[in-house]
């Protein structure tokens, strides 16, 4: 069973899961565990718990691991990274989609900003973001979804990450949203970008994630069965959460931060 994977995703999933298998692993405290390993992890586990044997064959590569395509045209069988559920159903024609792994509203962004600028910008958020700028991809439909409903001052659209975390950290938008990692401090560094988080203030993003199983694979149907069965189990047993939460993804350190919800009237 072909499953074309991100080379670093899955030499990561080795190091975390270390002498452990897909089936006896129970913790992700590890510090090369991104949301990707969970899932590449996840999706086997859960499988395997709904009573199917896959023999996966795993092609390394610098892929985009949605494939989406390839799932839509039966050419790939499943998603070993899930996707907003604004995104999966555009395709319900083609895909069959999994209960939800994130569900909606429990994962948080952070608010990056400038760390020179945060003393200037904290205080404005004690009304919501409607005195800050932000900037987000319109690719990012989750994102433009949560922060439209949120009315900043204003909202600008550029296509690519680098640029976005360029134009916050020379200070020509005032905000854009990015998880939190899995330690403190929260800040992303880079070639002539430097952004922090604002700390004690979190947005929760208007979506779940799901899993893609295809409809045209012969193996499809009976897959999304087995991913089903094994992930409500997961779910019961708290195992599903606990492995975001351990990651990072899902973050305790944010735990009693305020959310910034929109407005209600």
């Amino acid at each position: 069973m072909p499953i074309s994977i991100e080379t670093d995703i899955y030499n990561y999933a080795q190091q975390v899961l270390g002498k452990e298998s897909i089936e006896t692993i129970e913790h992700f405290k590890h510090p090369h565990c991104l949301r990707d390993v969970v899932e590449f992890i996840l999706v086997q586990k859960a499988i395997k718990l709904g009573g199917l044997e896959l023999q996966y064959d795993f092609v390394l590569g610098d892929y985009d691991a949605r494939n989406i395509r390839l799932i839509q045209h039966g050419l790939l069988l499943i998603s070993f990274d899930s996707i907003w559920l604004n995104e999966a159903s555009q395709y319900e024609s083609d895909v069959f989609i999994s209960e939800p792994v994130i569900r909606n509203g429990e994962f948080y962004a952070g608010i990056y900003v400038a760390p020179k600028r945060i003393t200037e910008l904290k205080p404005k958020l004690a009304q919501g973001i409607s005195e800050l700028s932000f900037v987000t991809s319109e690719a990012w439909h989750t994102d433009v979804k949560t922060l439209t409903e949120l009315e900043p001052k204003n909202l600008v659209i550029e296509a690519d990450w680098l640029v976005m975390a360029k134009m916050v950290s020379n200070g020509w938008v005032d905000a854009m949203l990015a998880p939190f990692k899995s330690a403190l401090p929260f800040s992303y560094q880079g070639r002539n970008y430097h952004i922090q988080a604002i700390d004690g203030y979190k947005i929760a993003l208007q979506d779940s994630r799901h899993f893609v199983v295809s409809k045209k694979h012969p193996l499809g149907k009976q897959t999304f069965d087995a991913l089903q069965k094994g992930l409500k189990q997961l779910r019961q047993s708290g195992y599903i959460e606990r492995a975001y939460r351990e990651c990072g993804f899902l973050n305790p350190n944010v735990d009693t931060w305020q959310e910034i919800k929109p407005t209600q009237g």
